[in-house]
């Protein structure tokens, strides 16, 4: 083989492992969406672990009997025995009575036609209609109706047709999938302004817990935003994923504290924040499971973690909690100068470095949560509906669900009784 042939030779293969290099790149980027530390359960390829359990069904030993308590009573049926025994004609000398509580949803309702007579006459001296005071509705359907159709699709999170079913089924009603889309946005129109009352309660708020996930419009890419403070709960839905959504939602001139995951706009915004520690630890989890070597900078993470809870149980003074948060910084940075060497931990080890001056701002302030647990839940019940609907298909349709959304969560924080304040707004 002459040195040419040889270099030839050598050049192909040099090719073929940049090819290799190049695939084998692209598909770790591929794995790494179904193996990484928020890959949720649904999307996971490894099987779990089932956990061991005793084998015995039913409550613990010693855990109090649980009984149904018993309803109001609407109606009583009296059964009567005769006076005689029906088998061998003797006198019964005494009765008793034998109690069966019974619990029943009432026969099938049919939606009510009504028909509102309005009188008008037109005034020949001032040329005006006169028209008689009435309660007569806008639109073809009533507040109950509106309200369930709009609860059915957005708290039971039925599809349209399981809408229409329930509609026939519970109340003989018929309605198309376009009639069902009508009157949700009809709905959503009534309650844009206590949506807008709701923004105005999360810029006034002295914390927020924000958190943001993918959402297809029309086949692009958007973003579910929510914004969660003391007693309501915000959702919007944006093009961008940038600092913008979070100016235009809280304004420019916000003094409180935003808790949220390590996203680089939140920084960007402000510099009063509170890093998520639920994401730390599973991130920290995952190194755990694919390095055996990192479990104990884990526990050591965790450690960290249980004396912020444990400090949190019973605070000390202000001046007391300070001193400690200094204390803990210094712990975690000892922990960063360990791993952040080896490759495999050097990532995390910057992600823990970057958040410093926001992984205990919970022990100075103590009403806000070392978690962004609050707005993960919230966000939850969307991400259900985005798998049912699997996208949105208008600009319209993002801004139903948004305010219908957002209503719907905030009366619920508040413990109000969602049909009953819908018809009010309907």
């Amino acid at each position: 083989m002459n040195e040419e042939e040889f270099e030839r030779i050598l050049k192909k293969k040099n090719e073929r492992i940049q090819e290799l290099e190049i695939e084998n790149n692209k598909l770790k980027r591929r794995l790494l969406a179904y193996e990484n530390a928020h890959t949720p359960p649904s999307l996971s390829k490894k099987k779990r672990i089932p956990r061991a359990t005793s084998g015995k069904l039913g409550a613990p030993l010693g855990h109090p009997k649980y009984e149904r308590a018993d309803p109001k009573i609407d109606e009583e049926v009296l059964y009567q025995i005769k006076d005689t025994c029906p088998f061998c004609n003797n006198p019964l000398d005494s009765k008793d009575i034998l109690e069966i509580i019974e619990e029943e949803i009432p026969d099938m309702k049919e939606v009510k036609g009504i028909k509102h007579l309005i009188e008008w006459s037109f005034c020949q001296n001032c040329k005006r209609k006169v028209i008689a005071k009435n309660n007569a509705p806008a639109t073809r359907f009533g507040p109950n109706l509106k309200s369930k159709i709009t609860l059915l699709k957005h708290d039971d999170r039925l599809p349209l047709r399981k809408v229409e079913q329930s509609l026939l089924r519970d109340h003989n009603f018929t309605i198309s999938n376009s009639g069902i889309m009508k009157v949700i946005r009809q709905v959503a129109e009534k309650l844009k302004e206590p949506y807008y009352e709701v923004v105005k309660t999360i810029r006034s708020s002295n914390h927020a817990y924000v958190d943001e996930t993918s959402y297809k419009l029309n086949g692009e890419t958007w973003w579910l935003w929510t914004f969660v403070c003391e007693n309501t709960v915000l959702f919007v839905i944006r093009k961008s994923r940038s600092k913008k959504v979070v100016e235009e939602i809280l304004g420019k001139e916000y003094k409180g504290i935003i808790v949220c995951d390590g996203w680089k706009v939140y920084e960007q915004f402000t510099s009063r924040l509170q890093r998520c520690w639920a994401h730390l630890l599973r991130e920290s989890y995952h190194l755990k499971e694919k390095h055996k070597g990192y479990e104990k900078y884990h526990n050591q993470l965790k450690n960290i973690f249980d004396k912020i809870i444990q400090i949190r149980l019973k605070p000390p003074a202000i001046e007391e909690r300070l001193l400690i948060i200094e204390g803990l910084k210094n712990e975690i940075l000892e922990l960063v100068r360990r791993i952040k060497f080896e490759e495999n931990y050097k990532k995390f080890a910057t992600t823990i470095e970057n958040g410093l001056g926001y992984w205990f701002t919970c022990l100075e302030h103590l009403e806000i949560e070392p978690t962004n647990n609050y707005a993960e839940q919230a966000l939850r019940e969307l991400i259900v509906q985005r798998k049912i609907m699997g996208g949105l298909r208008s600009e319209k349709g993002a801004e139903t669900l948004e305010v219908v959304s957002t209503m719907i969560t905030t009366w619920k924080k508040q413990e109000k009784p969602l049909m009953e304040t819908m018809k009010l707004y309907v």
